[in-house]
């Protein structure tokens, strides 16, 4: 196919291409974009069709763009509403466990209780790192711990 064809195929399909890829894409960049990437793939392809075939080719090739921009739209609408959804729910739920496990700690009856809980429960300390840290015995923080878990379930569940 020479230039004289390739330009008079242009402007014989060119507007039921656009017309076409308006209608899929909703957007007339889009659209106008995509019709000049469907001629550039044409003739890159330059296959050997006949002349009535060969709009057809080119109406597949302008929905098989279409369809790629949408799935990558869709691709980064969803990633950015993940991204958001995830900032929005790890800020409210950070901001939501916090406040509950304060409200939690403070039923604990004193503040060793409350030491021992949060070392522990909290900031994830093994019972030997919490006895070193409060400079008591395993057996002391394991108590502490019991009796505090005991009174938290008390108050907690009634």
């Amino acid at each position: 196919m020479d230039i004289k064809d390739l330009e008079d195929l242009y402007v014989s399909c060119k507007s039921d291409l656009f017309g076409y890829l308006l209608r899929m894409l909703h957007n007339k960049q889009d659209a106008e974009d995509l019709l000049q990437e469907c001629f550039i793939r044409f003739i890159r392809a330059s296959p050997d069709l006949p002349e009535d075939r060969i709009r057809f080719y080119l109406l597949r090739i302008a929905k098989n763009l279409a369809i790629d921009l949408m799935r990558k739209r869709k691709k980064m609408d969803e990633y950015t509403l993940r991204k958001e959804m995830l900032y929005y729910h790890s800020d409210t739920f950070d901001f939501e466990i916090q406040e509950e496990v304060n409200r939690i700690l403070l039923l604990a009856s004193n503040t060793e209780q409350r030491t021992v809980l949060e070392l522990r429960l909290v900031q994830g300390y093994s019972i030997k790192e919490t006895a070193r840290i409060l400079n008591k015995s395993e057996n002391a923080v394991k108590s502490s711990l019991h009796r505090a878990s005991q009174r938290i379930k008390l108050r907690y569940i009634s």
